[in-house]
C-alpha cells in the first residue's frame, strides 16, 4: 500500500483486503494522525450506518468504495509539535510567525478537505446500502401483496362455490381415519376437497386427489397430510363421474395405488 495515509476511509468501512489491513494496522499503531482520523470517521460511520444497518451491502459496494477512495489524494502526516522551534527575535520575527501560521492554516485546510472527501465516500457507501435495502423491502412488500391477493382470490372462489345454487356436498370417512367432503357445483364446473383431522403421512408420502371419468382416473392436486386441509380440484367436472383421494409417494402418481385409495365418491349427474 504505497499511500498508506489515504487508507483511513477504506479501513473504517472494512474495505481493505487482508494484506492491506495488516499493513495499515501496523502503521496505525505508530501514527497518531491516522489514529485520530480513524476515531473521527468511525464515529461518523456508526451514525450513518443507522440508515442501512439491516441487510448486507451489495456485492459491488466494495469496488465502488475502493474506486472512490482511490481518487482521494493522500496528505503527508502532520509534523510533530516539537518541530516548531523557538521564533527568532528581531525584525524577522513577524515574517517567520506569519509563515508558520500560513503553513499550519494550509495544512489544516488540506486535512479538512480530505476529511470532507472521505466522509462523502462513507455517505455514498451507506446510501448505496440503503438503496439495496429499499430494493429488498420493495420485493418483500410486492411478495406479501401477491400472497394477500392470492388468499383473497382463494376465499372468494370458496365463497362462490359454497353459495352456488346447485352446490352438493359428498361426505365420507377415509379408510385410515379422518372425515372428508367433496363440495361440487356443476354450474361452476368446480369441485373442492375438504379434510378434517386428516391423519399425518410420512415425509415421503402425500394425499392425492383424483377425478374419475367412468373407470379412468385422472391425477389431480396434492394435499398435505395432518390436520384440517382444503384444496380445489384442478380439473373441471366435464365428463367427471366420481372423485377420489389416495395416499401416494411424494410428488404424486399418474395412476392411483389400489391399496392406498382412501375414499371414492360417485357424483350424481
Amino acid at each position: 500500500m504505497s499511500e498508506i495515509h489515504g487508507a483511513v476511509g477504506a479501513y473504517v468501512v472494512n474495505a481493505l483486503d487482508p494484506e492491506e489491513l495488516e499493513e495499515f494496522e501496523a502503521h496505525l499503531a505508530v501514527c497518531p494522525t491516522c489514529s485520530r482520523e480513524v476515531a473521527e470517521f468511525g464515529e461518523t460511520a456508526a451514525e450513518l450506518s443507522l440508515l442501512a444497518s439491516v441487510p448486507p451491502p451489495p456485492a459491488a459496494l466494495r469496488g465502488s468504495i475502493l474506486s472512490a477512495i482511490s481518487e482521494v489524494r493522500p496528505l503527508p502526516p502532520e509534523p510533530p509539535a516539537e518541530t516548531a522551534q523557538a521564533e527568532p527575535t528581531g525584525n524577522g520575527t513577524q515574517t517567520v510567525t506569519a509563515d508558520i501560521r500560513h503553513a499550519v492554516d494550509e495544512l489544516a485546510l488540506r486535512r479538512q478537505q480530505r476529511r470532507t472527501r472521505l466522509l462523502s465516500v462513507l455517505l455514498a457507501a451507506v446510501l448505496a446500502a440503503a438503496v439495496a435495502l429499499g430494493g429488498v423491502v420493495y420485493t418483500l412488500v410486492q411478495t406479501r401483496q401477491a400472497q394477500v391477493a392470492q388468499q383473497a382470490a382463494q376465499q372468494a372462489a370458496e365463497t362462490e362455490l359454497l353459495t352456488a345454487p346447485d352446490v352438493q356436498t359428498y361426505s365420507a370417512t377415509m379408510k385410515d381415519g379422518g372425515q372428508i367432503s367433496f363440495v361440487v357445483s356443476r354450474s361452476l364446473d368446480r369441485a373442492m376437497f375438504i379434510g378434517k383431522d386428516l391423519p399425518a403421512v410420512g415425509a415421503d408420502q402425500t394425499y392425492q386427489l383424483w377425478t374419475l371419468e367412468g373407470k379412468r382416473p385422472i391425477a389431480d392436486n396434492l394435499v398435505a397430510g395432518g390436520g384440517d386441509r382444503q384444496e380445489f380440484f384442478r380439473e373441471t367436472l366435464s365428463g367427471v363421474t366420481g372423485l377420489a383421494v389416495s395416499v401416494e409417494a411424494a410428488g404424486g402418481a399418474q395412476q392411483p395405488t389400489p391399496s392406498a385409495i382412501q375414499a371414492v365418491t360417485e357424483l350424481s349427474s
